[in-house]
């Protein structure tokens, strides 16, 4: 028993062992077979003649330096060694290469900002200093991206691959893939017909890497950029003066800032793509700030559209929205505001990805370009934390609408009305006309009073100091009378609430409180100031003619009431 048991569980093995050979064996024919440090096919550019030995293909650096060094010097048969031409029959080889090269030079000129700290000095590509992130930095490689170029809507890859023909040496050469892009990329990317036409001196080069005509057309650019810029913004100025409609106005001065930004970013790329198609140290700055710009040109409109529909909708004066009338407008008030603050959030979040999404210079340099990821992030989040702390306040506040746009409140014995709810502020306007700014995290933290949280009715009183023997209800009948003919549609319609109470008695005299019920807390101030001032004139009136009475006002010293 025990030894069939054995043959069975040795067969089941043996069984496992060759379906996992079997699946194994497409996926190292899809991994291009051979060593895992390089690749293995048959034959390496038969069609050439015998590489010289300036052609130097040992290590990626090597044949980046020997690539660009014969192209220079225009040896472009001797530069064809450095790709691979297996797609191309052998018969084609030796004319079809050279134009490959040069292709390719040009490409490499136009589209590439070679990172030559990514191209290791060593036949196996390791890197000299491995990230201990990274399991698989100190591991050979046999493929290197440089760069990725946009080719009919869809990113292609410039690589280097080592590789092993059946009879010689593995040497790294631009990817078959690669140069079968060539021609098209080379479409795309390749001087314009206005280029071909300048003199041979505007194409030599001049300084930094760029060519004469380069130094030359770019600052133009710059200035043609900025003063159609200029002129556009200024027509949509005219052209909103003379509308004669004011939504009109207001919706052509939304558009206008959005429109420029729009229209001159298009320029920049149609000039930069179709007419003069710069180097790729240029292209490397250009490419992302079209993308920035478009997404700026978005997020502006959004911004612009929604802050003139609020005030279309709202209404035309802020100072008519703290009304008891607008109730209903100042919940809707806020609550646009609070979701042009989250489109806000999402436009900026979506747009900065899809500019690390679409700009070659993060895909291919990554985050070598910008330092080490990790710092930056730690850096951007201690200088950042102060700022999303407050947008996330504006967004608690917009959401439980705890102080609503147009609600008139008492912040810091402020007592003033809101006004603005910003990402990172809101904009409180006093009594006097003058505007506080409040961080969002300190308005949110702070205890306020909101007057016009759920009625606009609220009570004033009107705190007096009085003597021992002053008549209180004689005091009670005149205030009654007072504020009943100071009223000016400001009293409450619950005047039960309309009365007089002793809150307090000392040495020097009682304390006694005028409570009057207001109907609304904007002129709540104003109806109180009006009844204060006639109430103080009735009782110094009563003292200054009634002298065998009881005195009212307290007669004390300065020195005893401080």
């Amino acid at each position: 028993m025990i030894p069939r048991a054995i043959r069975s569980y040795a067969r089941l093995i043996a069984v496992f062992a060759a379906l996992w050979l079997a699946a194994l064996a497409p996926v190292r024919a899809q991994e291009g077979g051979g060593s895992p440090n390089w690749y293995k096919i048959d034959e390496l550019n038969a069609g050439l003649p015998r590489a010289a030995p300036d052609v130097l293909r040992d290590t990626p650096q090597a044949t980046m330096e020997s690539f660009l060094a014969l192209t220079k010097a225009g040896n472009y048969e001797a530069a064809a060694h450095l790709m691979d031409l297996g797609k191309i029959p052998r018969e084609r080889q030796a004319g079809a290469g050279a134009e490959l090269a040069r292709m390719l030079e040009t490409i490499i000129e136009r589209r590439v900002v070679v990172d030559w700290f990514s191209l290791p000095d060593v036949p196996d590509a390791v890197e000299a200093n491995p990230s201990s992130d990274d399991p698989f930095a100190a591991q050979p490689r046999r493929s290197i991206r440089l760069w990725i170029v946009d080719l009919d809507n869809r990113p292609v890859s410039i690589r280097l691959n080592r590789v092993k023909p059946e009879d010689g040496e593995p040497v790294w050469v631009f990817s078959r893939q690669s140069v079968e892009n060539l021609p098209a990329l080379y479409g795309i990317y390749g001087p314009s017909k206005l280029e071909r036409m300048l003199p041979a001196w505007m194409q030599d080069e001049a300084l930094w890497g760029l060519r004469t005509w380069e130094m030359i057309a770019l600052p133009l650019f710059i200035a043609a950029i900025i003063a159609v810029a200029w002129a556009l913004h200024h027509a949509l100025t005219i052209v909103a003066r003379r509308q004669k409609g004011e939504f009109a106005t207001m919706m052509f001065r939304a558009l206008r800032r959005p429109l420029t930004i729009f229209t001159v970013t298009f320029l920049a790329g149609m000039v930069t793509t179709h007419v003069f198609v710069f180097s790729g140290r240029i292209s490397a700055v250009l490419s992302p700030l079209i993308i920035i710009g478009y997404v700026l040109a978005a997020m502006v409109l959004l911004m612009n559209v929604v802050d003139t529909l609020l005030d279309r909708l709202v209404v035309k004066n802020d100072e008519d929205l703290s009304s008891k009338e607008q109730e209903q407008r100042r919940g809707l008030a806020t609550q646009v505001t609070a979701w042009r603050r989250a489109l806000i959030v999402i436009i900026f979040i979506a747009g900065t990805g899809f500019v690390f999404a679409s700009a070659n210079v993060f895909r291919t340099l990554g985050f070598s370009l910008l330092g080490t990821a990790g710092i930056i992030t730690v850096v951007l989040g201690f200088a950042g934390r102060d700022v999303l702390s407050n947008i996330l306040s504006s967004m608690q506040i917009a959401l439980n609408q705890s102080a609503r746009i147009g609600d008139t409140i008492l912040f810091r014995d402020y007592w003033c009305v809101v006004e603005r709810i910003n990402f990172t502020y809101v904009q409180l306007r006093v009594w006097d006309r003058t505007r506080l700014m409040v961080p969002v995290r300190e308005f949110v933290a702070e205890p306020f009073e909101n007057w016009t949280a759920m009625t606009p009715e609220l009570h004033r009183v009107i705190k007096l100091r009085l003597g021992h023997a002053a008549d209180v209800e004689r005091l009670r009948e005149t205030f009654y009378a007072i504020a009943l003919d100071a009223d000016e549609g400001d009293m409450a319609d619950d005047t039960d609430m309309l009365c007089v109470r002793v809150t307090d008695q000392d040495a020097i005299g009682i304390e006694v409180w005028f409570i009057l019920p207001c109907n609304d807390a904007n002129t709540a101030w104003t109806y109180a100031c009006r009844v204060r001032e006639r109430l103080m004139a009735e009782i110094t009136r009563w003292d200054r003619e009634e002298t065998g009475g009881p005195r009212y006002l307290p007669d004390i010293s300065i020195s005893e009431a401080a």
